[in-house]
């Protein structure tokens, strides 16, 4: 469970640094506070036109493919990847024959060498 990058037990160690610094009285105000603040921040014009902006920017690939009108060459695309995975999971892909190993020629045993002849 990660929130913005922090872990639990990172999460843990600055609720007890804060209840260290803060005492229990002023972590109740500061929270208070914080969600006071949270609240200004989404309801704020400037929110909602940061979150729009950020739509319209997820939007752009899709408005792309639309526009250029490849969305059949997609679709197709798509079948024939599903198809080709529903050929790799049937039951019957992993009976298939193992290749053979290639046959090689039995080495002939090696003449014994006479020691008198020198090489």
């Amino acid at each position: 469970m990660d929130f913005l990058g922090i872990g639990p037990l990172e999460f843990l160690l600055i609720i007890v640094i804060a209840v260290i610094v803060l005492g229990p009285k002023g972590m109740v105000k500061a929270a208070r506070e914080i969600g006071v603040l949270i609240r200004k921040v989404v309801k704020s014009p400037i929110w909602r036109d940061v979150m729009d902006t950020s739509r319209e920017i997820r939007d752009i690939p899709q408005k792309i493919v639309r526009e250029a009108g490849i969305e059949e060459d997609l679709e197709d695309l798509r079948r024939t990847t599903q198809g080709t995975i529903t050929e790799i999971n049937h039951p019957h892909f992993n009976e298939l024959p193992a290749a053979k190993k290639p046959v090689t020629a039995e080495k002939p045993e090696e003449t014994k060498k006479d020691p008198r002849k020198s090489v």
